[in-house]
Order: structure tokens, then sequence, then C-alpha cells
């Protein structure tokens, strides 16, 4: 029984009752219950201070289409969104009241916003985050109090930095707060934010830097929770819980699984997978590492998701077999091919970088023999971003393009052609040259010295631009390696015409890796990365571990 039902009594009597399905989208249930006096259908709508019994025209059950319960479902959804947004503003208003009250108040928006339809829960979150700001008088106050403080002495400054404190996180955070500590409170913020950040992302929507400013309170508010003892490192096997197999399959947002098999593979013999659990979040992986065993830095995503399990792992194409057990004394090679994070409500907060290092840790002293570690990594927005500076130079603007020797792939393009680019930037969007061996070995050199200029070069705010090279420049790696045709499959064509990069992880590097990088914006690399770039080592004082 829901708290809603434990707050109104009544509501308890026809939710034991039948449960009908609106016809019009097979998925969204209302409670109905029958007076046994008439035929008439009689639909209890709930109040915050009363119960209402809405008379509603008999239908036919016998109907194709139950316009009756479409009707119905369209008045208790119209009826739960306005009683969740009354339940938002007297949570709001119950600020002074009993910590009972408050509580009970807080419990009823909850359930009540769980009911909503992706819309509604728009509408609620425009006006959340209304309520939330609505305090920006009080803030200016804070802060003019603050600067006068300044020529008061040191005892003044502290009280009115004290009071700016109060106002910001307390005033302002007392019902993120609230909804904090209810039964499964930090699940429902988390939920709410991905809303929030699901909203942000629509070109058209309202209030989007409001909305960002409640989502960043949120994961304030929240991250200190995710701190590394509050985490918990697990392996998952193919032994392990259906329910939490199901979890990891449908999480896997790097190399996603087509089937129970893949999953397997993925889990068999020389593989490993790690997840990352938490209190709030029970039995719900929060972020998933796998990892491929191998006495070799691999090149080619392929020969690691789609290897069976029982081929060799001295060589793919070897046709010797293994029993199911491993010889870990035959890996010398750790091979992180994907992490992935399952819950949008934590966008934000620096998950991976804890799964990693746990993982580094178990892994080295399950078996000692490993001495190199290395990502096989996507570049999500290399082709992205070539094909805008392609658009941009043809435009005439100055872009990295404007002096770039295409060296071979010159033959590609018809120079007599008016707009030679437009035709590099019309064979490069159809994927399908890549099946074409001429064409693909025309455009190797060039792909591969953009790619790493747009890696090692390319910055947003002094970091890099690619968010997945940022992650593991912060986690204290390097940029090893760039692979051609490492991912051939629709999404690794998609996002990189096929190229891949290995990121090594110098266990004794990785803390001033990460210092440099942090503090200086340095950017450790091979030799390779440099001369693809352009980039010499003297300029970037960096050292090659080659």
């Amino acid at each position: 029984m829901s708290r809603i039902a434990l707050i109104y009594p009544k509501l308890a009597i026809f939710r034991s009752r039948t449960q009908l399905t609106s016809s019009a989208t097979n998925a969204r249930s209302c409670d109905l219950m029958k007076n046994p006096l008439n035929s008439h259908l009689n639909v209890v709508l709930m109040s915050l201070n009363n119960i209402q019994v809405t008379t509603v025209a008999p239908f036919s059950t016998h109907s194709p289409s139950n316009p009756g319960i479409q009707t119905t479902s369209i008045i208790i959804q119209k009826d739960l969104f306005e009683l969740a947004s009354k339940a938002l503003m007297e949570l709001q208003e119950s600020k002074n009241s009993s910590s009972l009250i408050v509580e009970k108040k807080a419990h009823v928006f909850c359930d009540l916003y769980r009911t909503l339809q992706h819309s509604e829960k728009s509408l609620i979150l425009n006006q959340f985050a209304l309520i939330w700001s609505g305090k920006q008088n009080a803030t200016l106050n804070s802060v003019k109090k603050y600067l006068t403080a300044q020529e008061k002495g040191d005892e003044a400054l502290i009280k009115a930095e004290d009071n700016l404190r109060n106002t910001l996180a307390v005033e302002q955070n007392w019902i993120l707060s609230i909804l904090a500590r209810q039964e499964g409170g930090i699940k429902f913020l988390i939920d709410i934010r991905a809303d929030i950040l699901e909203q942000v992302e629509i070109a058209d929507a309202t209030n989007v830097v409001v909305l960002r400013s409640l989502s960043n309170a949120i994961r304030d508010l929240i991250a200190p929770c995710f701190g590394i003892d509050m985490l918990q490192l697990d392996r998952v096997t193919w032994s392990s819980p259906g329910s939490l197999l199901q979890h990891v399959s449908e999480g896997e947002a790097v190399h996603p699984m087509r089937s129970w098999s893949d999953l397997k593979k993925r889990l068999g013999p020389y593989r490993r997978c790690f997840i990352l659990l938490h209190p709030a979040l029970p039995k719900r992986p929060l972020a998933i590492l796998h990892v491929a065993l191998t006495n070799e830095i691999s090149d080619n995503i392929h020969s690691i998701i789609t290897r069976n399990m029982n081929h060799s792992v001295d060589s793919e194409t070897d046709t010797s077999t293994l029993a199911d057990d491993e010889d870990v004394n035959r890996v010398n090679t750790a091979i992180f091919y994907s992490i992935s994070s399952t819950q949008k409500g934590l966008a934000g907060i620096d998950l991976g970088q804890s799964l990693i290092k746990r993982a580094l840790r178990a892994l080295q002293a399950e078996i000692p023999s490993l001495q190199q570690h290395s990502t096989l990594s996507p570049i999500p927005g290399f082709r992205s971003w070539l094909l805008q500076q392609l658009r941009e130079t043809e435009r005439g603007r100055k872009t990295v393009l404007a002096d770039f020797d295409w060296g071979s792939a010159q033959q590609l393009i018809n120079s007599t052609k008016e707009n030679p680019l437009g035709l590099l930037r019309n064979l490069l969007v159809d994927s399908s040259w890549m099946r074409e061996e001429a064409k693909a070995k025309l455009l190797k050199h060039p792909l591969m010295r953009l790619c790493a200029h747009y890696l090692f070069v390319e910055k947003r705010r002094g970091f890099a631009l690619d968010s997945v090279a940022n992650f593991h420049l912060r986690n204290g790696a390097m940029m090893w390696r760039l692979n051609w045709a490492s991912d051939l499959s629709p999404r690794g064509l998609k996002n990189s015409f096929g190229l891949m990069m290995n990121y090594r992880y110098y266990l004794e590097s990785c803390e001033k890796n990460s210092q440099l990088y942090a503090e200086k914006q340095q950017i450790e690399s091979s030799e390779q990365i440099r001369l693809l770039s352009g980039v010499s080592s003297q300029s970037t004082n960096q050292i090659s571990h080659l």
C-alpha cells in the first residue's frame, strides 16, 4: 500500500479493486471502483484535503476502444497533476511546520510525482525550479551585508559569511534536503535530476538556466553520498543473479549487447566485469567496467567483443583451445574496453575514476603478473567535429583545414569542381568508403592526422575537447596509440570513422600525469600522437614512454 493510501485511508478501498488499463496507451493504469448500486462508474479522485467522487458516464466493457476508460484515465491523470502541483506548493509553505507535517507532505509530493507522465513532470519541474530560485532578494541582501562587513573587521566578516552561506545552502536547498532525508529520497533526487537533464536538452525548453541551476544544486547535495567509502566494488560473473546480469546487459552503453550470448562471452575466461553499487540503489549498478585480459595491448575492438571464449589467449587467429579455467600466467595486460554510467541523474559525479582505480587494485591483487594497463576507447566526437570543420571551411571561415595538406586523399577530390571540400564532406558522410580498400587507403593518413589533432590540440576551457580523452587524462592516463579501422561497427564509423585510442595507465605515473593535466592542462602523449598531430616534443615538453 502506498503512502498516499496510508494518508488517505479511503484510497485503500479502491486500490485493492480492479485496475483497468487505458487502451490508448496500454501502459498507464488507472484505479477504478464500480458502484454496486448502479451501472455508473465512480472514479475516486484524490485531494490533499478530502476525497471526491466524480461520476463518469457508463460504458460497455465489450467496446473495442473502451472510451470510458480513456476518459476516466484522462480525468484521473489531470487530477494527479493538479494534486502534485498543489503538493509541491504546500511542501514549500510548510517550512516552519512540525517535522512530521513536513515529512508527510514530502511523502505525498514524491508519490504523486512518480505517477505523472513525461509532459506533466516537465511542468512540475519548471514549477519546482521557479520555487527553488525564488530567493534572489534574500541572496542579494546577504551579499550586501557581506560586502559591508568587510569594513567592520574579521568577526563581522565571518558572521556575514555564515549568513550568506546559510542563505545559499539552507534557504534555497531546504526542500531538496527534506526530500533527500525521506526513505528512498536519494533515489528520488537522482531520478528527478535525470528528468531535469532530459528537459534542458530540449531545444525549446523553458527556464533552462534555472533548471540547470537546480540540477547543479541536486548534484552538489547528493555527491557526498557517493564518496569512495559509500561505494561497493563487485565483480559480475555468469553465475551472478539474473536481475544483475540484466542490468549489466541493459547498461552497456559503449558496445551494446545483442544477446545473452554476447554477455556470456564478456563474462567468460580472460574477461572481467566490475560494477559499483550503492545502498541507495540496491542491486542496480551505478557504473560498469569491462576488462579483457591479454598478452598485448589490443588495437581492434572486434577481437575482444566477438572472440569465442575458447580461442587462444595468445592469438585471435590461433585454433588451439583452452578449458574454461584460466591460466593467469599467460596474460600480462589488462584492456579496459568499456566503461558505462547507468544513472543519468548522477552525471557530473565522477564514479568512473573510482571504478577504474579500484578495478586496477583488484586486478593487480588477483593477477600479480599484469604489467600493462590500457584502454581501447572510442572517440565519440571526432566525426561530427571534422564534418563541422569542413562546413565552416566551405563557408570561407578560417579553420584547422584552411591550410591542411590532404596528401593522397586529394585524388578523391576533383579540383576543377567549384566546391571540392563539399565533395569530400559528402564522401565522408557516407561510411561506405570504408568498404572500398583503395579509398580507405587514401584517407587513412589524413584522417589519422586530423584525429590526433582533435584529441591532442583541440581544447575546451584548456582541457581536451573530446569527453573520453578528458576523462582518462584527468585520471592520469597518457595518449598512447591511435588505431585505424579499430571499430567498424555502425556506431564506431559514426563516432570516428572507425578510429579508437589506447590510453595507457602507468601506475607509477598516474598521480603526476593527473596533476599536470589538472593544473597546467599538459597532456602526456606518445611520439606517435605528437607526430600525427604535428606538435613537436620540444614545444609540449612531453616524455614518451615508447
